[in-house]
């Protein structure tokens, strides 16, 4: 995989957040946020970030997605992928896999995500025939490029502490500031991110995410938000990713909520079985 494609995975399955109220397509510029007061109560942001990491409370969802990426000197490239999830009591099971282009198509992950546990992720090596387990934090490279376990997640949002919340403004704006701190032991590459929210509907605006250094790494912003299915789901994001240089643009082509996804998709048995298949198509090309 070429390394201006593998840059983009993030935020994928944070892609489909679900949010309440009215959807809303244009985001607020980029400003330093001003601390406002307000004789309201705050909206209750545990509920809020829950909301948020379920896709409104959904129980499954299958979206295809397509990414464009443009390097510095301009250069675009595009990949699309295919994110299954499925939500149960005591689980959050994904997986990722790639549609096009063809000579990528035997790229797929395989990730489990439990309370108050680290994330299980795995991928397979065929020419090894090995099942690899690999944590939140590993940073795989293709060519020139990095990329993390979590980028590749959406960032598992369910992994994180977050503060109750600020009112501040910006542009004009009254959003609700979110900060998220990594739980212990958790092996995050990213252990804080700060979130922006709609103070009116509860919906992301944006989110800067931070390395171990404390310094800046992405900017993500939320372009669009359209209601799919009786869900408020965000359908465009624009990504600054300030350490390789890249703008991205992903958007969810299509989208299926509540299809009740078997749990034989989220096994290790079908990643080797995806994996093998593409590997057998592209050597007879």
């Amino acid at each position: 995989m070429r390394p201006n494609k593998i840059a983009p995975l993030i935020l994928l399955c944070s892609l489909l957040c679900g949010c309440g109220g009215k959807a809303r397509s244009n985001a607020p510029h980029d400003a330093s946020p001003l601390v406002t007061s307000s004789s309201a109560p705050l909206p209750d942001s545990g509920a809020m970030i829950k909301r948020m990491i379920t896709q409104d409370g959904c129980r499954d969802f299958t979206a295809d997605m397509r990414i464009v990426t443009e390097e510095e000197k301009g250069k675009r490239d595009h990949i699309e992928l295919r994110v299954q999830r499925k939500y149960s009591a005591n689980q959050t099971a994904t997986f990722l896999s790639v549609l096009a282009p063809a000579e990528d198509t035997n790229k797929a992950l395989l990730a489990i995500e439990r309370p108050d546990q680290p994330t299980e992720a795995f991928s397979y090596l065929p020419g090894l025939k090995r099942l690899t387990k690999i944590n939140s934090d590993r940073r795989l490279g293709y060519e020139n490029a990095k990329v993390t376990v979590q980028d590749m997640l959406g960032l598992e949002f369910g992994q994180y502490d977050h503060s109750a919340g600020a009112l501040v403004n910006v542009d004009g704006e009254s959003l609700i500031k979110v900060d998220f701190s990594e739980k212990a032991w958790r092996n995050l590459a990213y252990p804080r991110i700060t979130g922006f929210f709609r103070e009116k509907d509860q919906c992301p605006v944006k989110f800067e995410i931070y390395d171990h250094h404390s310094e800046l790494r992405k900017r993500v912003r939320v372009e669009e938000i359209k209601q799919i299915q009786n869900r408020q789901t965000i359908t465009r994001l624009a990504i600054e990713d300030l350490q390789q240089m890249l703008k991205v643009k992903v958007e969810t082509r299509r989208v299926e909520y509540d299809r009740n996804l078997p749990d034989s998709l989220f096994t290790e048995a079908r990643l080797k079985n995806i994996i093998n298949d593409a590997v057998q198509r592209l050597d007879q090309q």
